[in-house]
């Protein structure tokens, strides 16, 4: 499947799979005496194969049915609770999935055509083998038969030796909560490097470069570059940063969402002191703030139901007054990015190191 831009999907099983199709890495080998280019890149392209046929039908892994349906950015999943559970469904289909050739291939021994996997083994790691599963793995040239005391995988033994490279080069103990990198398998990156997914979302966005010439201007300033994909069994997703000493950009992709991207800054941190000596701030920065920050309707919110002071601030801008609340900053993200939006930012990035200063000391 092509990567490109697509609004509005059958189901939410098609959306889902989009936004993993959308991360499938570029091919890249890996120096290997285990399998050779050939054999890598042949995997490669079945394993995006195998996205295809499942985006053209879910059924094969027995996906949700349901109707396509996301989420308002700032809305949290369980607001609605049906939705959730069948985005959590396909996840969890999908993580087990994935777990399962995961834990064949790294754990599993070939001979030939053949590649044999404890059923112990795999019980042992919480997994196994289901009847979906073979259906879906044939439309790849793999036939997986379970006995009673093994699991056997028979294909070309070119994408057998790859599937267990590929295993082998899956990063282990990535944190406390995450044993193993599934992304990268699922992804097919034996290198495990996700950099072209700005470009890819520079592209899809049709931001025409926007998002290349703020990663140079970022690495120029010093900032730092960071990207994060997860995938487990209650979702996947990605993040890129670009971070100075306190804040920075941040882009996003989460399938739950209607927003293909979000695109914003990293968080809030010093905006009540910048609105404290609001008359001295960049022109640009006011009108930022008069048009991202609430204006105070006395909730007490941040003032913990009036046990505390209210962090609301007066400003005066163009001759109009304003109580503008730093705790409720509503604009963090935004769904596109435009070359004015990113330039304020770099200027709020920068107020945030003068102002944000204290607080990163803490």
């Amino acid at each position: 499947m092509t990567v490109k831009p697509i609004s509005a999907f059958d189901t939410i099983s098609q959306r889902v799979i989009y936004g993993l199709n959308f991360m499938y890495s570029e091919f890249v080998p890996v120096e290997s005496e285990k399998a050779d280019e050939q054999g890598q890149k042949k995997l490669h392209r079945l394993m995006g194969t195998m996205i295809d046929r499942l985006y053209e039908t879910p059924e094969l892994l027995n996906l949700s049915g349901s109707a396509d349906g996301a989420y308002e950015w700032s809305a949290v999943n369980n607001s609605n609770p049906e939705l959730d559970k069948g985005y959590k469904s396909i996840f969890k289909c999908l993580s087990d999935f994935y777990k399962f050739l995961y834990i064949s291939f790294l754990r599993g021994e070939i001979n030939s055509n053949h590649l044999s996997v404890s059923n112990t083994v795999l019980k042992e790691n919480k997994t196994g083998c289901k009847p979906p599963y073979k259906t879906l793995l044939k439309e790849i040239g793999i036939d997986i038969e379970k006995g009673k005391t093994e699991t056997i995988a028979t294909a070309e033994n070119d994408i057998l030796q790859s599937l267990r490279l590929l295993a082998e080069k899956v990063p282990v103990n990535v944190n406390p909560w995450t044993p193993y990198a599934l992304i990268n398998f699922a992804c097919c990156s034996f290198t495990g490097d996700f950099n072209f997914l700005l470009t890819r979302v520079d592209h899809v966005a049709g931001l025409n470069g926007l998002l290349l010439e703020i990663q140079d201007k970022c690495l120029e300033r010093g900032y730092e570059k960071s990207i994060k994909c997860s995938f487990g069994a209650s979702g996947f997703g990605f993040s890129i940063t670009f971070q100075n000493k306190v804040g920075g950009f941040i882009i996003e992709y989460n399938p739950y969402k209607c927003w293909k991207f979000s695109f914003g800054s990293m968080n809030s941190i010093g905006v009540k002191a910048m609105l404290e000596d609001f008359e001295n701030l960049d022109n640009d920065l006011r009108k930022f703030f008069i048009t991202v920050c609430k204006t105070c309707n006395s909730c007490l919110f941040c003032a913990k139901g009036g046990r505390n002071k209210i962090f609301a601030v007066k400003v005066k801008h163009e001759g109009k007054e304003y109580t503008l609340c730093p705790d409720n900053y509503s604009r963090h993200n935004w769904e596109t990015m435009n070359r004015d939006l990113a330039a304020v930012l770099f200027k709020y990035h920068a107020a945030q190191e003068v102002y944000g200063s204290d607080w990163k000391k803490k």
